[in-house]
């Protein structure tokens, strides 16, 4: 990288809705352990191999704040220098950034959120955004196989994101699925200026990106806080502001702005007729409240917006949804053929990852593709496949754990069978209980005996 003394933000905020009862005041979705660290370790570790070591994370909340900061102070060893900054609790990606404003001080900046797990290399993503002079480079990536878009003759894919690009990887347009009700519509000026445009909805938005600090957060701060998304509200805005020839266009005034686009463009799911088009444009490209001859306009339109694609053979996944996305990531962090450089420590032999301290008892069996934290106890005849224990787990003798993840703490009692299941923090399982695709909640108690399938367990304390 060119910069001595790069900048980095991580911004770990929201989501504990998508976990449910795995998530309280004590434990913010970021710092839920996957493998040996938790989550946010492996946004700081993507900053750390790219030598983006001056790093703001970034919490929601006092409250969580602190939790970061202790875990930063007592359990964190990696190589970044973390001042750990509290935004207000309602806080999104966009709030994120302001909350750091006064402390920006290089000319472009590395932001990733706080769920990402990946190897991309920085330095790629970063020398493509210096070489083409960009406004921000936001990475995109193949999605996951369990993270497929679902779609319905007629509809429009369910969880889809919008990517328009350019042959040249400029990104065009960027939308979600809550901006398209059966037809996108693609404003006039963009499909004047820019006749080769392929729209992908295969593509996940990793929320890994680097900006032009001054055009960003002087666009921030000109949208009087009505940005508050990165990806849904300020990502779009810069790439719809490379199209905004004048205040005219700018301004969105009226619906014959968007009618009669570009005929040809409806192969690409684009469309001409523009019923409600001003409110569907406004809320896919941010409504501008920067008039055309000013200043920092100008600075955003010599500047592209620019896609950086992924290589196939990366990995790129966020943890944002319990079911599926940190139930595979959790299983695929201990997969011999992508877990090693991403968990940062070799595996054994045996192609799992278990910690030295695991106190192992007779004729139990760890298979393939597990990870067994720090002072995790299995008693005897236990056989764990295709799983991941959390640091000082107990697991009685004659259990079975298959695709499953235990958090840390939690106690498995004798002849277990758990398939396909998550167990919280501090939960207890009792003897003999059968679990098969369920989701136990952090310190909840399950009776001994029980036989439960596809069940939420939760409310029930100690």
């Amino acid at each position: 990288m060119t910069s001595s003394s790069p900048q980095g933000v991580v911004f770990a905020l929201g989501g504990e809705k998508k976990f449910g009862s795995l998530v309280t005041r004590d434990a913010p979705r970021c710092s839920l352990e996957l493998g040996f660290q938790p989550m946010v370790w492996y946004a700081l570790r993507t900053l750390e191999n790219a030598n983006v070591l001056d790093v703001f994370l970034v919490a929601a909340g006092e409250v969580n704040a602190g939790r970061f900061q202790t875990w930063v102070t007592e359990s964190y060893k990696g190589a970044c220098v973390i001042q750990v900054v509290a935004a207000p609790e309602d806080a999104d990606s966009a709030d994120a950034l302001r909350a750091v404003q006064e402390k920006l001080t290089t000319q472009n900046v590395c932001v990733v959120s706080g769920d990402l797990v990946t190897d991309v290399s920085l330095d790629d993503v970063w020398q493509t955004h210096v070489t083409k002079n960009a406004s921000a480079t936001c990475v995109y990536a193949k999605r996951r196989a369990w993270n497929t878009v679902e779609t319905k003759t007629g509809r429009p894919p369910k969880g889809a994101t919008y990517v328009g690009l350019s042959p040249d990887h400029h990104l065009l347009f960027a939308g979600d699925e809550d901006d398209v009700d059966k037809i996108l519509k693609l404003r006039r000026p963009m499909l004047r200026r820019a006749p080769q445009l392929t729209v992908r909805t295969d593509l996940l938005d990793a929320q890994l990106y680097v900006f032009h600090t001054q055009t960003v957060m002087t666009l921030l701060t000109e949208s009087n806080n009505k940005m508050k998304s990165i990806q849904l509200d300020l990502v779009p805005a810069l790439a719809r502001r490379r199209f905004a020839g004048s205040a005219g266009d700018e301004g969105l005034k009226s619906e014959e702005n968007f009618k009669n686009a570009d005929a040809d463009a409806s192969d690409t799911t684009a469309n001409s007729e523009a019923s409600d088009s001003t409110e569907l444009m406004a809320a896919v490209f941010g409504e501008s409240t920067i008039r055309g001859d000013d200043e920092s306009v100008a600075n955003v339109a010599s500047r592209p917006c620019v896609a950086y694609l992924a290589p196939d053979r990366a990995y790129c996944a966020r943890a944002e949804t319990l079911s599926p996305a940190y139930f595979e990531i959790a299983r695929e962090l201990a997969s011999a053929d992508a877990a090693a450089h991403l968990l940062g420590r070799p595996g054994s032999k045996y192609e799992n990852f278990v910690d030295v301290d695991v106190t192992i008892g007779a004729k139990s069996t760890v298979g393939p593709g597990c990870i067994v934290g720090t002072g995790v106890v299995l008693g005897e005849k236990c056989s764990v496949k295709r799983s991941v224990v959390g640091a000082g787990a107990s697991i009685g003798s004659g259990v079975k754990l298959i695709n499953s993840v235990v958090m840390r703490g939690a106690v498995v009692e004798d002849g277990c069978v758990i398939q396909g299941s998550v167990v919280g923090q501090r939960a207890v399982v009792g003897t003999g209980t059968s679990l098969r695709e369920c989701l136990v909640a952090q310190e909840y108690e399950v009776d001994e005996g029980e036989d439960f399938r596809g069940e939420t367990l939760a409310e029930k304390r100690h």
